[in-house]
Parts: C-alpha cells; sequence; structure tokens
C-alpha cells in the first residue's frame, strides 16, 4: 500500500520540512510582514504541483513494474513457445501466398536434411520429389481455385541426400477479407513406416489371393480331371483285357496305352505345377507349348459342355519372358470364364498375333457376353457376376500380366461373344531376376 503512494508521501515531507524552513527564514530571520492570502495561495499552488509531480512518478513507477513483469513473462512464454515449436515430432511450417517458407521448425532438418536457413526463402515445391509434383500442384490449384481453407494429402519430400520421404500435409489456407490467399500455415508428419507397412500388408494379400485363387481353380478342376484320368485308364483297362484274352500283343494296341499313359501324366504334371509352391522366376517361355499344356488341361471340362477348343497358333514356338506357370493360371483362368459363359456349348477360339515388341494372345468365345457398365468394372477386387465367385479371379489375372509388363484388353458384345487380348513383350533380356 505504502509502496503504491511512496513518491507522494516522499514529497510531502519534503514539501512540509522546505515551507518550513522559507517561513522561518522569510517571517523570523528576514522579519517580512505576513500576508496570509498571498502565503496561503503560494504554498497551496506549490503543494498541487509537488503533489501532481509526486503521483506520475508513483503511476510511472507501477507502469515500470508491471511492464517489467509482462516482459518477464513474454520472455518465458516465448520461450516455452520457442521449446514447443522446436521439440514437435511434426514438421510446423508457414509460407506466402506464392507457396514461399518463410517459417520452418528444426524438426525439418532432422526428416530431410535440408537445414531451416537454406530453405527459408525456397518454394516448398522445390522440396517434393519429381514423381509428385505435378500431383501436388494439381491439387494445390484446385484448393486455391475452390478456396478450401484445409488441405490435406499424402506426398513424397526429396531429401538431402538422395531418395525421398512420405510426408502426410495438413494446411490451412488463409485469406483475406477480398478473398484472396494470403499464406498457408500447417505441419508435416512423418507416415513413411506406415506407407512401407502398407505396401507390405498389400503384397501379402496380393500374395494370399493369388494363392487362394490358384486353389479355386484346382477345386473347380477336380471333378474335370477325375474324368480325364478315367477315361485313359478305362482305355488301358479294356486293351488289357483284350492282350490278356488274346494272349497276342498287338503294336497299335500298345501305341494306344503308351498314349493314353502319357495322356495321364501330361494331365497330373499340369496339375503339379498349378498346385506346388515355386519362386517366380522369369525365363524365356515358348507360349504355343504353353497353350498346348493348358488346353490338355482344361479340355476335358469344356468336352463335358459341348465346348470346342480351336487353336491357330501354328506350330513355331512364340518366345515371351515370364513366369511359366503365372501365365498358365492366367490362360486357364480366361478360359475357364468362356466356358462358364457359353451355357450350350460352342465354340472358343485361341491365336497369336506378332511384331517386332510384343506378341497378342487372342481368346474369343461365343458365350452371353459382357455389357458395357459389367466390361467397366471388370477386374475391380471383389466384383463378380457369379453367385459364388470371389471378384479376384481377373483381377489377379490383371496384376499378373502388369507384373510382366503386359495388358489385357477386353471386348465383348452381348449376346455374340467375349475376346480377352493378352499382350506380353517378345523380347525384354532385362527380366530375369527374382520378383517374388
Amino acid at each position: 500500500m505504502l509502496e503504491k503512494y511512496r513518491g507522494r508521501l516522499i514529497a510531502t515531507i519534503t514539501f512540509i520540512f522546505a515551507i518550513s524552513i522559507w517561513n522561518f527564514i522569510y517571517y523570523y530571520y528576514n522579519n517580512y510582514s505576513f500576508n496570509l492570502l498571498l502565503d496561503a495561495s503560494y504554498t497551496v499552488i506549490v503543494a498541487l504541483v509537488v503533489w501532481w509531480l509526486a503521483s506520475y512518478y508513483d503511476k510511472s513507477k507501477v507502469l515500470l513494474r508491471e511492464l517489467k513483469s509482462s516482459e518477464e513473462d513474454y520472455k518465458k512464454l516465448s520461450e516455452s513457445t520457442t521449446y514447443v515449436f522446436e521439440n514437435l515430432n511434426q514438421v510446423v511450417y508457414q509460407t506466402d501466398c506464392q507457396g514461399v517458407i518463410t517459417l520452418l521448425n528444426s524438426q525439418w532438418e532432422r526428416l530431410t536434411g535440408f537445414t531451416v536457413q537454406e530453405t527459408i526463402g525456397n518454394s516448398i515445391f522445390l522440396f517434393i520429389y519429381p514423381e509428385d509434383l505435378a500431383i501436388a500442384t494439381e491439387k494445390a490449384t484446385s484448393y486455391y481455385q475452390k478456396k478450401e481453407k484445409v488441405l490435406q494429402e499424402e506426398l513424397r519430400f526429396r531429401k538431402k541426400d538422395g531418395g525421398f520421404i512420405w510426408l502426410q500435409i495438413n494446411t490451412k489456407i488463409n485469406f483475406n477479407s477480398n478473398n484472396e490467399t494470403i499464406s498457408t500455415v500447417g505441419t508435416l508428419t512423418d507416415i513413411t513406416e506406415w506407407k512401407i507397412s502398407e505396401k507390405e500388408l498389400l503384397q501379402i494379400n496380393e500374395d494370399l489371393a493369388i494363392k487362394s485363387d490358384k486353389l479355386s481353380v484346382i477345386a473347380q478342376m477336380s471333378a474335370a480331371i477325375a474324368h480325364e484320368v478315367r477315361n485313359p485308364l478305362t482305355s488301358i483297362n479294356g486293351f488289357l483285357q483284350l492282350l490278356q484274352e488274346q494272349k497276342h500283343l498287338k503294336d497299335e494296341y500298345l501305341e494306344i496305352i503308351f498314349s493314353e499313359m502319357k495322356r495321364i501324366e501330361l494331365v497330373l504334371n499340369e496339375m503339379l505345377m498349378l498346385s506346388k509352391p515355386q519362386t517366380i522366376l522369369f525365363d524365356k517361355i515358348d507360349l504355343v507349348l504353353t497353350l498346348d499344356h493348358v488346353l490338355a488341361l482344361i479340355s476335358s471340362e469344356a468336352n463335358m459342355k459341348s465346348i470346342e477348343l480351336i487353336k491357330e497358333t501354328g506350330i513355331e514356338p512364340v518366345w515371351v519372358y515370364g513366369e511359366e506357370n503365372q501365365l498358365k493360371q492366367v490362360f486357364i483362368n480366361i478360359l475357364k470364364n468362356g466356358i462358364e459363359s457359353m451355357t450350350t456349348g460352342g465354340k472358343i477360339h485361341i491365336y497369336l498375333a506378332t511384331n517386332n515388341e510384343f506378341v497378342s494372345i487372342y481368346f474369343r468365345d461365343e458365350g452371353s457376353g459382357i455389357s458395357p457398365d459389367t466390361l467397366r468394372k471388370i477386374g475391380q477386387p471383389f466384383y463378380t457376376t457369379k453367385e459364388k465367385g470371389t471378384g479376384l479371379g481377373l483381377t489377379i489375372c490383371f496384376k499378373i500380366i502388369e507384373n510382366h509388363r503386359g495388358k489385357i484388353h477386353i471386348t465383348s458384345q452381348v449376346k455374340v461373344g467375349t475376346t480377352f487380348e493378352v499382350i506380353l513383350p517378345c523380347h525384354l533380356p532385362a527380366i530375369t531376376e527374382n520378383v517374388s
């Protein structure tokens, strides 16, 4: 309390003492006559001036003390804010209306290797990975045009020592009263590990889907395989009975027996190839021979449904680089789809067309055809028109051919039929590595 009026108290005491000394000298020592009006007026005026000056001094002291306290509070707040700003696990940044970085915390250097000093003053687009730059520019332009205030995106950013890092962008776009962009503020969060885990999970799911589809194909073909093996066994059994009765070996009988045994061996070998887990190794493959094996495996199912498989490939080898077992899986899947679409029998034509760079394998059926709306959805995961289908068969086919650096084109006409065109590179020696 006294501290608040300290200046006025000291001034008042000093004033009283000074006036007392003055009166003593003026009236007692010099013997001047006493003038009440003049003396009282002078004393009151001086007292008021002293009081006002003292009051101003007290208020100034209080203001200075409060200012000093505020300055200390601000310093503490600034230090606390700086500490939090510099120790966040996220990059915090600010840009002007042109995308030039004006504020940045040190987490940026820990993630990218670029220092804060060399980064500030440059456009944020300069640090986006080149392959994502077009996407980033397009997204930013779209957000600015639509005047959207919040931008969220996942992009790759360059690292100073090479490579990239995945960052999730969360940005707020600031506009002035004229709805013009003035700045942006936001955070960048490292999601590289999450992206890698996501990619690995997708690969695992894809591998499981391929295995599941392969098992599904084998299960569906079991009845046809049994029929395919039973027929040669019946023939062999009949001729062995004839040999037993006639007790004489005829060459034509032996030829038929060995032919039927080879037929059984071929079917069983193809089944083993499909079911046996293998390392996916690209190698030189004769498509003509591969198609022969596939047709031998699936012809019994076609015969059971009165469907004729017509191969128009010639006998000359057509070479590609790929994984034979996966290509067989694709061809079987396409042929099975064609067989299932031909409920009243018919023909499926298989033929090749080649040029210097690519070979096209065509599968043309006479089935019910595919509507344009369904055709647009083919290849999408889990999309199926079959009652018990998984919707993964053709998705896996598309992925396998994509891994072989090829494409699948489908043309169809309702109630006329469907043509699948599988396009593969003819000569691609560079693809000889493991791609499991």
